[in-house]
């Protein structure tokens, strides 16, 4: 594989021998994996990914006694999930910044302690402006913990295990979302709105501990070692029976298949002190992240309005009360955890199978699945049956999250994991942030009041704009599978600037 740098053609690829190379990927992936403590590390990232949705899914849960008891309607009450949703989006760039270039366990500390801050606060707000501003820092410190747990995750695991480690990871993300919905519907009803954001707090300053005690800041210089692998004269070499015992996985794919990198995008000095404008138009220049970025704000945009309105819908669809919603909610919840991990498993299983596009083809699959199912539940009047289809479409939709989050980390330098994941999390929570107020607003133009079918009752301004919405989720799927034509060059250059040489602030 010849590459050409600076107008000359390197000829060190032409020593590579596929056997050798492959056997010291796997054994170099190897000795990554048996240096860390996989499920101790995945269970606090997990708990730590799952900080946003936490809070989202218990202002959903108490979305009645808000409106009660601060006496504002559904559009007061979806400015407080995009007020959040907004300030984390501005926060995630800073804080991506600051994953690049510091420790990044210490960093997450101190986040989730300023998050358990804002909710002692919420618990004490005297009006709803307070609260409106209190949710706002618990969306900063929330939100942006996505970079900085991107960023150690992808030094934590390797190409072909991400997207199992992921699918855990943003398990947690829906778990948290469960937690909340159950643990503020318990509180809720037997206590108050205030005790609710009393106990998150509790709980959140325990995971602070446990993180400071249970994690530990890995090395940033692993996918330096596998690019080195790829092309020194001479690689380690393994025993057959090692070599037997692992799996095909992406490199071995990128070198065999000799998928070329894109010559002119290939970085030549380490990007770590890069200025921020520089980075963010490196990052933004790769064609598959526009993509995948783009498809995953737009499935993010409907789950969030899901999230926000979902509880709301179930006690107006079958006049139960919040509790009653809010078990039958994260029942059907528990599918899009079975879907993150399920699609980590597959994804990665297809890769060691020799599909380099796996993620993409998963991701893209899991999208177009979403819509029937969703479209099922909003049109079905059995309680029974609505479980049943929103349990799959949330399989289906949770199935997308866990494959675009390791793709995003395969066609990215290491060294611009945390700015990278900084910026997508910016421009989706931008457009995510309008997702509340947008779900609240249409459901307004769909009042029962101005409708005299029979059919119009039962939740119907909310089941309409569910329903509305799932183009978003058409969208992703159609973006997702353009990806597949860039992916692979994407991945390849993404290795082959993993070889740059450190500028001098570094060195």
């Amino acid at each position: 594989m010849n590459i050409h740098k600076n107008g000359h053609t390197s000829t060190r690829h032409a020593y590579l021998n596929p056997l050798k190379l492959i056997e010291a990927l796997l054994q170099q992936e190897k000795n990554w994996l048996n240096a860390i403590p996989r499920l101790r590390a995945i269970i606090l990232l997990a708990l730590t990914q799952g900080l946003a949705s936490l809070n989202l899914a218990a202002l959903g849960t108490v979305a009645p006694a808000l409106e009660s008891s601060m006496h504002i309607g559904n559009i007061g009450y979806g400015l407080l999930s995009t007020a959040s949703i907004l300030t984390g989006a501005t926060a995630a760039l800073p804080v991506g910044i600051l994953g690049d270039r510091q420790r990044r366990v210490p960093l997450l500390i101190k986040l989730i302690a300023l998050w358990a801050i804002a909710m002692l606060l919420s618990g004490i707000s005297p009006g709803y402006y307070w609260f409106l501003l209190t949710q706002m820092l618990a969306g900063a410190a929330g939100v942006s913990v996505g970079p900085v747990i991107a960023s150690l995750s992808g030094d934590l695991f390797p190409p072909s295990w991400r997207g199992r480690a992921f699918g855990l990871i943003v398990g947690g993300e829906l778990l948290g979302a469960g937690i909340g919905m159950i643990l503020a519907g318990t509180v809720n009803t037997l206590s108050n709105w205030r005790t609710v954001f009393f106990v998150l707090a509790i709980m959140a300053i325990l995971l602070a501990y446990l993180l400071w005690k249970g994690m530990r800041e890995p090395q940033r210089n692993n996918m330096e070692k596998l690019a080195l692998e790829l092309t020194q004269k001479n690689p380690t070499r393994q025993t057959h029976a090692q070599v037997t015992t692992n799996r095909r996985y992406l490199l071995e794919d990128i070198r065999k298949k000799s998928i070329q990198p894109v010559s002119k995008r290939i970085l030549q000095e380490d990007p770590t002190q890069w200025h921020w404008f520089r980075a963010a138009k490196t990052i933004l220049s790769i064609p598959s992240n526009v993509v995948l970025i783009s498809a995953s704000s737009a499935g993010y945009f409907y789950f969030t309005g899901l999230l926000a309105f979902g509880i709301l819908y179930l006690t107006q669809r079958f006049h139960i009360n919040t509790m009653a919603a809010s078990s039958l909610f994260v029942g059907a919840g528990l599918g899009g955890i079975g879907g993150v991990i399920a699609s980590g498993w597959i994804a990665d299983w297809l890769l060691r199978k020799g599909l380099i596009t796996a993620r993409v083809w998963v991701t893209g699959i899991a999208f177009l699945l979403t819509i029937p199912f969703f479209l099922l539940a909003l049109n079905t009047n059995n309680q029974v049956l609505e479980f049943i289809w929103l349990f799959w479409g949330s399989t289906a939709l949770g199935a997308t999250n866990p494959t675009l989050d390791a793709a995003r980390l395969d066609i990215m330098h290491s060294r611009l994991w945390g700015r990278a994941e900084g910026i997508r999390i910016s421009l989706r929570y931008i457009l995510e942030a309008a997702a509340p107020f947008a779900f609240g607003w249409v459901s307004t133009h769909f009042s029962e009041s101005h409708c005299q079918l029979q059919h119009c009752g039962n939740g119907y301004g909310l089941r309409i704009t569910f329903g509305l919405f799932t183009i978003l989720l058409l969208v992703a799927t159609i973006l997702m599978l353009s990806a597949i034509f860039t992916y692979p060059r994407d991945v390849a250059t993404a290795l082959f600037s993993q070889q740059a040489r450190k500028t001098p602030e570094n060195s």
